[in-house]
C-alpha cells in the first residue's frame, strides 16, 4: 500500500497510482532501473522531483523491485518513542558518556563535537557531522565488514505534559538484515535510555 494517499498523488500529478503504474509498465520501467525511471517521469511527464522519487519507489514496491525499508541510498530504519522526561533531560541523556556508550558503543567519546571521527572498541569508526544541542545530531557509522558507511540520526522533540520523543532514524544499510538488526538495537537503546536517564 502506498505510503502517498490516492487522493493526494491524483491532486499533484493528474494521475492516481494505479495509472501511473500501468504507464511506467508499458514503458518498460522494470528493467530500466530507478534512476532512469525517476528522469523519464520529470522529462517526459514533468513531475517535479521529489514527485519522480515517489511515483519511481511506489512502482518498485508495487512491482517487487523494491521491499520495506529500502530507499534509493539503501535500507532505512527508524525508532522513535515517547519519554518520562523533559526535552533537556533526554538530549543530556543521550549525550552524555554514559548515553553515548549505550546507543554508540563501548570506547564512545566523552562527547560528541561536530566534525571530530571517531573510533570504537569493536572496530566501527565514523565521523560527527552535525550537533545541534537540544535537538538533533548526526553521525557517520561504519563498523568492520560494512562496504561504506551508514549515517545516524538522533532527534529529541517536546512532546505532551513536558516529556520528550527520542528518536533514531538509520541510513544507508547494506541490506535487510542490517535493518532488522538496527531497529534491534535502536528499541533496546531507547528502553535503556528512558529507564536509566542518569548513572
Amino acid at each position: 500500500m502506498p505510503d502517498t494517499s490516492e487522493q493526494a498523488v491524483s491532486a499533484a500529478t493528474g494521475r492516481g497510482w494505479e495509472e501511473w503504474f500501468r504507464l511506467l509498465d508499458d514503458w518498460g520501467a522494470r528493467t530500466k532501473g530507478h534512476a532512469a525511471t525517476a528522469r523519464h517521469l520529470a522529462a517526459e511527464h514533468g513531475l517535479s522531483g521529489w514527485w519522480s522519487q515517489e511515483v519511481t519507489v511506489m512502482y518498485e514496491r508495487s512491482r517487487g523491485l523494491r521491499v520495506e525499508g529500502q530507499a534509493a541510498g539503501g535500507f532505512q530504519v527508524g525508532v522513535r518513542r515517547t519519554v518520562e522526561l523533559s526535552p533537556e533531560a533526554s538530549w543530556s541523556a543521550l549525550t552524555s558518556a554514559r548515553g553515548l556508550r549505550i546507543w554508540l558503543g563501548e570506547g564512545a567519546p566523552e562527547h560528541l563535537e561536530q566534525g571530530a571521527d571517531y573510533a570504537l572498541a569493536d572496530g566501527s569508526h565514523g565521523q560527527v557531522r552535525v550537533v545541534r544541542p537540544g535537538s538533533h545530531l548526526r553521525i557517520t557509522w561504519q563498523p568492520p565488514g560494512w562496504e561504506r558507511a551508514s549515517t545516524i540520526q538522533v532527534r529529541v522533540v517536546s512532546a505532551s505534559k513536558g516529556r520528550a520523543a527520542l528518536s533514531f532514524h538509520h541510513e544507508k544499510l547494506p541490506d535487510a538484515e542490517a535493518r532488522e538488526a538496527m531497529r534491534a538495537r535502536w528499541k533496546a537503546a531507547l528502553s535503556a535510555l528512558s529507564a536509566h536517564p542518569t548513572g
